[in-house]
């Protein structure tokens, strides 16, 4: 019997991390009546990974002899996927409260829907964000320059990071169902036929391309829509395969140029880029009043490499 769920994991240097991810999933109890497929692609790990997932014969391990990233790895996980559901799943969660069967419940029960995502969690049961609004020049000015962390400002212009309920502005974004432009790649799922349609950009290493493959995803199907649901809960751990602090905040900032660069021309783009250094040299400016010269040196390195 073919798979009616897919679900692919992408594990680099996280073996104890991705081991009690698949526990989490085994603890669905819901999902244990629903024929499923679980793909790991190790991305040329070097700790003890591949040796411990191999152990595991519940699941189908790819072993990749370089890290190809996020992007390039999701795409080989879906290649060899059967389900008729895909659903892309950090190595860093641990699935609470059923919520793989919850979503892929929704999902199949909503034809207007593209793909869902669960409500993602930090490790102290503290809501995290996740997903929020296409990047345009409008809210790339407002988050570079720190406007959108000002009261009202995030409801007249859609941010690309909307903030979550611990801000002091104590926003309810993320504590309620709602459609956005794109979710998280920590926990997506979504069509399989539109999976393979449209696959993820792999000029993004890492952070940023979920955003991009949402863009296409709605410029083809604009009538389908991207869901965020509350019901379902997800402990995102956040961070597990990024070397460091550094790479992350430049990855982000290098997949937004490259977003410009690929659906909004050429000006919009410099625009984008300069909007950008102006935010890494204002955090850099903000940590060093604060006397944080590690991260004040941090956006300095990022700047330059934007």
């Amino acid at each position: 019997m073919n798979p009616v769920l897919s679900i692919i994991i992408v594990s680099f240097n996280t073996a104890d991390i991705t081991l009690n991810c698949l526990k989490s999933i085994n603890q669905d109890r819901e999902l244990q009546d629903i024929p499923f497929e679980i793909i790991v692609i190790d991305n040329a790990s070097t700790d003890n990974s591949v040796i411990q997932l191999k152990k595991n014969k519940k699941i189908k391990l790819i072993v990749n002899k370089k890290n190809l990233g996020f992007a390039k790895a999701n795409n080989q996980g879906i290649a060899e996927s059967q389900g008729n559901y895909i659903l892309l799943l950090n190595s860093d969660t641990l699935i609470q409260n059923g919520a793989i069967s919850q979503c892929l419940k929704w999902l199949s029960s909503h034809p207007e829907a593209a793909a869902c995502t669960a409500q993602l969690l930090n490790a102290d049961g503290s809501v995290q964000p996740s997903g929020g609004f296409f990047p345009n020049l409008l809210n790339t000015f407002t988050w570079s320059t720190n406007l959108d962390d000002l009261p009202l400002v995030n409801y007249f212009v859609k941010p690309i990071h909307p903030h979550s309920p611990q801000f002091y502005t104590h926003d309810t974004f993320y504590l309620r169902n709602h459609t956005q432009d794109w979710v998280t790649g920590a926990f997506v799922l979504i069509r399989r036929h539109l999976a393979q349609t449209i696959k993820l950009d792999e000029d993004y290493f890492m952070y940023a391309e979920e955003v991009e493959w949402f863009y296409r995803l709605k410029k083809q199907y604009p009538h389908l829509s991207v869901h965020y649901l509350i019901g379902a809960q997800v402990i995102h751990l956040g961070g597990a395969s990024s070397p460091t602090k550094l790479n992350t905040i430049t990855n982000e900032y290098q997949g937004i140029i490259h977003f410009f660069s690929k659906h909004h021309g050429r000006l919009s783009t410099q625009l984008a880029t300069f909007m950008l250094k102006v935010n890494a040299t204002l955090r850099r400016i903000l940590y060093q009043l604060q006397g944080n010269s590690q991260l004040a040196g941090i956006y300095q390195t990022a700047c330059s490499k934007i």
